[in-house]
């Protein structure tokens, strides 16, 4: 489907007693989304004459 730039896209919910026993868990579940799920974008730049020109952008390019 098709997002807004502001929109958000994933949400990570972790619960535990204490904070540092939950930040290693929510980190390890940010890096495994970014890198096994399939994300790709559509860039769009304007140029200095005023075009607007598009591309698409894998995940893995934009690390």
């Amino acid at each position: 489907g098709e997002f807004d730039v502001s929109e958000d896209l994933v949400y990570v919910v972790v619960a535990g007693a204490h904070r540092q026993n939950v930040f290693p868990v929510l980190e390890e579940a940010v890096e495994r989304y970014k890198g096994e799920a399939p994300i790709f974008k559509k860039e769009y730049v304007i140029d200095k004459e005023g075009v607007t020109k598009s591309r698409w952008v894998s995940e893995r390019e934009t690390l």
